[in-house]
C-alpha cells in the first residue's frame, strides 16, 4: 500500500510583505481623475533596498524550491508525497532550513529600527509611522512550519452511519488517493522528459550555448528519481538507467569541444526522448 511506503508533508511559509495600502493617496489619485476609490489602490513599498529581508525572501524560496523538487505533487493546496525512505533525509534538511530561517528573520530584526529611519528619507511625504509594526510584532509574522501527514485510507474512515455509506465513502477516498498518486507518478515521467528534451534542443543547434547545468541537472535527476519511484515502475527505472549511461558520460566542456560527441549525445536523447513519448 502506498501508505506504507510514503508520506505526505507540507511547507507552511509567511514573510512580512512590508506593504501597505495608502487609502488617503489612492483616494486623491481617484479624485484627481474624476474616477471612483475602487477603480485602484496605492500599496506603498514600506521598505526600499531591505537586503536583510531580501534573504529572507531568497530563503523562503530556496526553501519551496527544495520541497517541490524532493517530492511528488499531491493537491493543490502544497501538500507533496514524501517517498518514507527520504524521511531522515528531509528532517534532517527542514532542521537546518529552520536554523537558517530564524537566523535570518534575527538578523533582519536587528537591522529593522535603521530600515525604517532609512524610510522617512525615501518615502517623505508618504511616510507614516502608523504603518510600521513594532519589532516584536514584525519577528511575529515570520514563520515556517512542516507539517507530516498520512496519506488517507479508506479503512480509517469510521464514523457512526449506515454500513453502506461507510463503504461508499471509503471507496470515494481510496479512489480519490489512487487518483492523486497517478498524477504523482506521471510527474515523474514529465520531470524525466523535460530535463532529455531540453539536452535535445540545446545540443542540436552547433553554434547553440549552453550553462554546465543541462549536464548538471540531468545528472542530479536520475539520481533522485528512482528514490520517488513508489510505484516502483521497471519501465520507468529503464528509462533512468538509460538516461543516465548515455546521456551523463559527457561533461559540459566535451560535449563544447568535440562536435562528435555533441551531435551523438542529441540523437541519443532525441531517441530516447521519442521512446518516452510513444
Amino acid at each position: 500500500m502506498i501508505s506504507e511506503k510514503a508520506m505526505l508533508s507540507a511547507v507552511h511559509i509567511s514573510i512580512w510583505t512590508a506593504t501597505k495600502h495608502d487609502k488617503k493617496v489612492s483616494q486623491e489619485v481617484a479624485t484627481k481623475h474624476n474616477a471612483p476609490e475602487s477603480s485602484g489602490r496605492y500599496n506603498k513599498q514600506l521598505l526600499n533596498h531591505a537586503q536583510k529581508l531580501e534573504a529572507i525572501r531568497n530563503l523562503a524560496g530556496e526553501i519551496q524550491q527544495y520541497h517541490y523538487q524532493l517530492k511528488l505533487p499531491w493537491t493543490e493546496e502544497g501538500y507533496r508525497i514524501l517517498p518514507s525512505e527520504l524521511y531522515f533525509d528531509h528532517a534532517e534538511k527542514m532542521r537546518h532550513f529552520q536554523s537558517d530561517f530564524n537566523e535570518a528573520a534575527g538578523d533582519f530584526i536587528c537591522e529593522y529600527p535603521l530600515y525604517v529611519e532609512a524610510a522617512k528619507l525615501q518615502l517623505n511625504g508618504l511616510f507614516r509611522e502608523e504603518d510600521y509594526p513594532t519589532s516584536e510584532n514584525v519577528r511575529k509574522k515570520f514563520q515556517l512550519r512542516v507539517e507530516i501527514l498520512p496519506i488517507p485510507s479508506g479503512d480509517d474512515f469510521r464514523v457512526s452511519i449506515s454500513n453502506d455509506e461507510q463503504d461508499r465513502i471509503r471507496r470515494q477516498i481510496d479512489e480519490s488517493v489512487r487518483e492523486s498518486f497517478s498524477r504523482a507518478h506521471g510527474d515523474l515521467w514529465i520531470r524525466l522528459r523535460s530535463v532529455v528534451e531540453r539536452m535535445v534542443e540545446r545540443l542540436r543547434n552547433p553554434q547553440g550555448v549552453f550553462r554546465d547545468s543541462l549536464v548538471g541537472n540531468v545528472v542530479e535527476l536520475v539520481e533522485m528519481l528512482p528514490k520517488l519511484n513508489i510505484a516502483q515502475d521497471g519501465n520507468f527505472d529503464s528509462f533512468v538507467q538509460e538516461v543516465k549511461q548515455r546521456l551523463c558520460e559527457h561533461s559540459p566542456d566535451e560535449l563544447r569541444r568535440d562536435q562528435n560527441v555533441r551531435e551523438s549525445t542529441a540523437e541519443a536523447a532525441a531517441d530516447i526522448m521519442a521512446r518516452m513519448s510513444a
